[in-house]
């Protein structure tokens, strides 16, 4: 994405690289400040193909704990030998997955998670906040639920019981739930869990219809949305970008925002900038009229699937196989998330969901499992605005305002020190 400030003269239309909930946002509030705003998307009009559009719609300052964590290595190095669990890594000996999974191993630590949490935690309410006053304006059925972490297991509940603590010691809402507490809590379908923790302030959207609102409402602010652009270059001169190259056009600009998710730093690497990510591939499926639907959003922890009742349809999605952007459905691991739901729901059948279509996205993936928000040291006009892995929707409002800030010289919302797309 590429915007300029408005002036009396007239306006230049430039471009934002990325069209999902990131880029949008980001353009949404750029417009709002006086900028002209032009939107580069590579996906479609329907955006099917973007990783917001699948996404389980959940708007969670819960999640707080960093990708990287304790923990996480372990567990995922038993469940590489597992061809149906939800994590696995189709590796490669490419330089850039080999610097990205020693650099996420090295985060994977308490202390990256404490200096981390914080900072979730803030973006994560500042965006909530933000979502609540979009909705007054544009009325796209945002939900204030809560959120379920649903455990089968004793131990992981165990785990669970000690985020919650953690939660309430930053002084955010966690209400820690015995079985009954989460049939009480749980009244769509019936539950057969170890127990649970209910996130009260949580929320979430349909990201098709968040997605839908925004573009609409931009059009109509004159905001210039160009899809199937493929940026193919970027010009730097000194300490400035100056244009953006897409197939057959050029772009100039006064600042440029790289929302392009999974493959903004493949767009960068020209100019001699390191920001390690990876994809991080998954699926979703969505029930139209199911027989039976939750009625609060969940995550199935054991299974590390994420469950949303929409409306008159019911969302979930998971697993996690880093990747270097290949879109290919691995059927045995879509059909294990599957079935797994009924370890959660009882009453749900396998049936349900095995005749439908489903979507498969890739999450963009930072090495510490922190966004990249901010400019770049060596050009200060370009902003990253990428890296939120999972929760891409859940964070895009607090991370498009952060992005005004920096365009416009003000002083961010929150302290980005975290979040420097420099910090490798």
């Amino acid at each position: 994405m590429v915007a300029t400030l408005r002036t009396l003269e007239g306006q230049v239309t430039q471009p934002f690289i990325g069209g999902g909930a990131i880029g949008l946002s980001s353009a949404y509030y750029l417009n709002r400040a006086g900028y002209s705003v032009t939107i580069l998307d590579d996906q479609t009009p329907d955006q099917v193909g973007s990783c917001s559009w699948g996404n389980a719609g959940m708007v969670c300052p819960s999640h707080f704990v960093p990708l990287a964590a304790p923990g996480v290595v372990k567990q995922g190095l038993k469940w590489l030998m597992d061809p149906e669990s939800p994590f696995s890594i189709e590796l490669s000996l490419s330089f850039e997955m080999i610097q990205w999974l020693w650099q996420f191993r090295k985060a994977a630590n308490p202390t990256h998670v404490k200096n981390s949490a914080n900072t979730l935690r803030e973006l994560g309410m500042f965006s909530r906040s933000l979502f609540i006053e979009l909705d007054q304006t544009l009325n796209f059925g945002f939900t204030q639920d809560g959120i379920l972490m649903l455990c089968s297991e004793e131990e992981t509940l165990s785990h669970e019981l000690s985020v919650s603590k953690m939660a309430r010691d930053m002084g955010m809402d966690a209400i820690d739930l015995d079985p009954e507490g989460v049939a009480k809590t749980e009244t769509g379908m019936a539950t057969d869990l170890a127990g649970g923790v209910y996130y009260p302030l949580d929320c979430h959207v349909n990201p098709v219809t968040f997605l839908s609102a925004m573009k609409n409402h931009l059009t109509e602010q004159g905001v210039s949305i160009h899809h199937g652009m493929y940026v193919t270059g970027i010009d730097g001169e000194k300490n400035r970008i100056t244009m953006v190259h897409t197939e057959n056009e050029s772009w100039k600009g006064d600042h440029f925002v790289l929302a392009a998710g999974a493959f903004s730093s493949k767009l960068i690497h020209s100019l001699g900038l390191k920001m390690p990510l990876m994809a991080g591939k998954g699926y979703s499926v969505t029930m139209d009229l199911p027989t039976q639907k939750p009625a609060i959003p969940a995550i199935l922890v054991e299974a590390r699937i994420a469950s949303t009742p929409m409306g008159s349809t019911w969302r979930f999605g998971g697993t996690m196989t880093v990747t270097q952007r290949s879109r290919k459905i691995n059927q045995r691991k879509l059909h294990a998330m599957l079935r797994a739901v009924s370890n959660y729901y009882p009453d749900y059948e396998y049936d349900w969901a095995t005749s439908l279509e489903p979507w498969v996205g890739l999450r963009p993936l930072s090495a510490d499992g922190m966004p990249y928000i901010g400019p770049f040291e060596k050009y200060p006009n370009l902003i990253a605005a990428t890296g939120h892995a999972m929760v891409g929707v859940s964070l895009a409002t607090g991370t498009g305002h952060l992005v005004t800030d920096i365009v416009s010289k003000r002083r961010p919302a929150m302290d980005l020190s975290n979040l420097r797309p420099d910090r490798f």
